[in-house]
């Protein structure tokens, strides 16, 4: 029973991370935090100006063909990726500032594992 139990816990956890349809391949891709930051338009000394990005949509594209990952309630992600290169932006999110934008903007998946890289999101708010 307690076995059934984490294992039922463990599938929902990934469902919850909202990837997209992975692509072609075995346990390759990439997990991690995505960040907003700066967070307020005012960051006070002694405490981080930057917090999790909940249910943040990023795009990680190749070739063509695109995937979407959609962060849980802590800001994380998990997306299974074929080993390669990928362009990274977040998903319905128009750049519309010098200092806006997605760090990084692209991402190298390795062979046969699963790699953590994170990213963080700059609101531009200055």
């Amino acid at each position: 029973m307690i076995g059934r139990t984490l294992a039922l816990g463990g599938a929902l956890a990934l469902v919850a991370c909202g990837s997209g349809p992975p692509a072609a391949g075995g346990s390759e891709g990439l997990a991690g935090t995505v960040y907003v930051s700066p967070a307020t338009p005012v960051c006070r000394s002694g405490t981080s100006c930057s917090r999790p990005a909940k249910r943040f949509r990023l795009v990680f594209s190749r070739n063509g063909r695109s995937v979407i990952a959609t962060t849980d309630s802590r800001g994380r992600y998990r997306v299974k990726l074929e080993r390669g290169r990928y362009s990274v932006r977040p998903a319905n999110r128009s750049k519309t500032g010098p200092k806006q934008g997605l760090q990084p903007s692209s991402v190298a998946v390795p062979r046969g594992r699963f790699a953590e890289r994170d990213f963080t999101y700059d609101t531009g708010i200055r």
